[in-house]
């Protein structure tokens, strides 16, 4: 359960409410490298030129004969993938409500608590987007922030019935995908398409930091992030802004010719791109017609004398080349989320 929510939101009429069917994911809130980085996310992962050549070029969602032939010599297993998104905010457009994320995690199938493997024989006979179209599967009071939930299933029985859901809207994570990866692979033989960062140097980080994150087997029923907000604090004042119809886009890369790629979860945080060559930060959240960088800064990780001189250096830099950075206290998220949203409002203003 998502912790320390600020009174501000507890008091809107509909926060806590959630809507009956339909409602659509406006996609399009996702950053552009994490569109393509997840729409290929389907059939058998990753996808190797031995694959390709198993299937005479001709590689499709449900594997082709000369593929299975490949898995059942090899005796590949494959952990079927869910991903799963969670949702930030709700917008009623006419009858229907627009759904914007916040949030995409990994979630690896399981029985009685261990990873479920599948043969490739078994994933042959199974039409998993049919199921997954008929489906609409979710998990029920996930938090993604912790990787914990209470219940999952059919999203229709927990929206409709006699006892609907009665959790928060941001702890609904929605299956939006699913593929099914395979536990041995050649790494050298992994086909993959540049993600166009004039950067090369800045691309290999990336492409291998998201190739850990969507190719590495599970070794126990635990989530992976993979994008959206860092912290509660992140998505408590993304709710607001959306609240006033202000869509900034989470968690991208700002680099010193100016230009701006989103960010991975924890690509930053835990070193993987800070020596790529002409990266200067992460900002939470980035207003691209604005040229805004917004940081949640809590106490813990920016309250201090080294911590707020090296945010000072960081804020230099990105004037320079003309992004305007606005600094959010966790604290005041938290305690006074109005005023932490006027800030951000007012520099979008000026």
């Amino acid at each position: 359960m998502i912790k320390d929510r600020p009174v501000h939101l507890l008091n809107q009429a509909d926060y806590k409410k959630l809507p009956a069917k339909p409602f659509r994911v406006n996609f399009d809130a996702l950053p552009e490298f994490v569109r393509k980085g997840f729409g290929p996310l389907d059939g058998i992962q990753p996808v190797t030129g031995a694959m390709a050549k198993a299937a005479s070029g001709m590689l499709q969602d449900m594997p082709s004969k000369g593929e299975i032939d490949l898995f059942r010599t090899a005796e590949t297993r494959f952990q079927p993938i869910f991903v799963v998104m969670n949702i930030a905010h709700l917008k009623k457009e006419g009858d229907t409500y627009t759904a914007f994320p916040y949030a995409l995690t990994l979630i690896p199938a399981s029985k009685r608590g261990a990873i479920d493997v599948k043969t490739i024989d078994l994933i042959a006979k199974l039409d998993m987007q049919k199921i997954l179209n008929e489906g609409e599967f979710c998990y029920t009071g996930f938090d993604p922030f912790v990787g914990s939930w209470s219940m999952f299933g059919s999203l229709s029985v927990f929206l409709g019935g006699e006892n609907p859901y009665q959790g928060f809207l941001d702890e609904l994570g929605l299956v939006v995908g699913q593929y099914f990866l395979a536990t041995q692979y050649g790494a050298g033989d992994v086909i993959e398409v540049s993600l166009g960062l004039s950067n090369s140097t800045a691309e290999e980080k990336y492409k291998k930091h998201r190739a850990t994150l969507l190719y590495a087997p599970f070794e126990n029923v635990r989530t992976r992030r993979v994008w959206g907000a860092q912290s509660p604090i992140e998505l408590f004042l993304f709710q607001e802004l959306l609240q006033r119809g202000k869509s900034p886009v989470l968690q991208v890369l700002a680099f010193e010719d100016g230009s701006i790629h989103a960010s991975l979860y924890d690509l930053w945080g835990k070193g993987k791109f800070r020596s790529a060559q002409g990266v200067i930060t992460e900002p939470d959240m980035y207003f691209p017609g604005k040229k805004l960088a917004v940081f949640c800064d809590s106490g813990k990780h920016h309250g201090r004398g080294k911590a707020k001189a090296k945010d000072a250096a960081i804020d230099r830099q990105l004037r320079e080349i003309g992004i305007t950075p606005v600094r959010v206290p966790g604290k005041l998220i938290v305690t006074d989320l109005k005023a932490a949203a006027d800030l951000v409002s007012d520099a979008l203003a000026s």
